[in-house]
Formats: structure tokens, C-alpha cells, sequence
């Protein structure tokens, strides 16, 4: 594959400067607080610059949840790759997805209430969160880490509903280390999968 060329990789750069500074904005100050010239002013970028990458603010939460969902499949082509267990690998996605989000929790969970919203347009976002789980969980029924009579759709639902868990109801993140949530984490995966884990499996 070729390498992009400098001015391509300043274009990488720039929006990459941009949703970071929305990502800060949205979370301090709050998204509907937060206007488009704030987010060059903190980009530092122009105006124009902004709304030729991003048409709106909306358009910046569609890119920071696109941006998420790259780097998770990013994390499963390379680092993950290297682990034979699949459920193993579900585990380590669905806690990138959480701890990233531990990062930006208020705006994490305005996101995740958008994009349960068939009528937005970042329902798509979670469509592709779903299959990224939906096929992982798969690959751990074809392995025999997952009960293969349990439907797969089933599972999903039960992994999605953890990792909505640990938006909603987990509070005062701040107040402990990650290794606590971690665990915390850890501990409500198995459980939640329990009723698909085989038999000689469970915890």
C-alpha cells in the first residue's frame, strides 16, 4: 500500500486536531453549549477550515463515533489478531469501548442515546458497533467458547446491554483508578455470559 503523501497526512492531522478539540469541548462545556467557533478557536483552525471538514455539530459527533469505531477495528486487525481465543478478543473490544468512553462519559452517553435513534443519523454508528461484536461472537460459537445453541443475535443483545450498563448506571468514574472498572468490567462480562458459556466453562 502506498504511503500518503504529506499533504494527505496533514488533512489526517487536521481532522484529527478537530475532533479532538470537540471531543474536550463537548464534554467540559457541553454539546449544545459548544458552537463551531469554539471548536476552531480550540482546533486552531479557521472557520472555514472547520466547516470544510464538518458542516455542523452534528457532523462532529458522526466523526468522533466513526473515529472510535476505527480505532477498534484498527485494535482487532493489529493488536488483537495475535490472540487465537475469539472470546478472548470480544472481551478486549467491548473494554476498549468502554474504557474509551470512561474518557468523555457525558458526551459518550449523549452519542449512545443518538445512535439507539433510528431517525439519527448516527444509528449507523451502532448498527456497525453491533456487527464488530456480532461477528466476534461467532467466531467464539465456531471456537466452542460460546454455546452454539444459544442464538448469536441473543448474545449480542446481552453484550450490548453491558456495555449500555456501564454507561448509564456506572457513576463517579472519576472516583476510582481504571484497574478498578476494569475488574468491575471483567467480572460482569462472564457473569453476563454465563447462560452461553459450555458447561465445563463456567465460572
Amino acid at each position: 500500500m502506498d504511503k500518503p503523501s504529506r499533504r494527505e497526512l496533514n488533512k489526517i492531522q487536521c481532522r484529527q486536531r478537530i475532533l479532538k478539540a470537540s471531543r474536550q469541548l463537548f464534554s467540559t462545556k457541553g454539546y449544545e453549549e459548544t458552537t463551531m467557533d469554539d471548536v476552531a478557536e480550540r482546533a486552531e483552525v479557521s472557520k472555514a477550515t472547520l466547516y470544510n471538514y464538518f458542516p455542523g455539530k452534528d457532523s462532529l459527533l458522526m466523526g468522533i463515533a466513526e473515529a472510535e469505531l476505527e480505532q477498534i477495528c484498527q485494535l482487532i486487525e493489529g493488536e488483537l489478531s495475535e490472540i487465537p481465543s475469539a472470546l478472548e478478543r470480544l472481551r478486549r473490544v467491548l473494554l476498549a469501548f468502554v474504557l474509551d468512553s470512561m474518557c468523555y462519559i457525558s458526551l459518550s452517553r449523549k452519542i449512545s442515546y443518538l445512535n439507539s435513534c433510528e431517525d439519527s443519523d448516527l444509528f449507523a454508528t451502532r448498527l456497525e458497533m453491533v456487527q464488530i461484536l456480532h461477528h466476534l461472537i461467532l467466531q467464539a460459537q465456531e471456537q466452542g467458547e460460546l454455546r452454539r445453541d444459544v442464538s448469536p443475535a441473543a448474545i449480542t443483545d446481552l453484550v450490548m446491554g453491558l456495555y449500555l450498563t456501564t454507561q448509564f448506571q456506572w457513576v463517579h468514574l472519576e472516583q476510582r483508578p481504571v484497574p478498578y472498572w476494569t475488574e468491575k468490567f471483567n467480572s460482569a462480562f462472564y457473569q453476563v455470559l454465563a447462560c452461553a458459556l459450555p458447561e465445563n466453562s463456567r465460572l
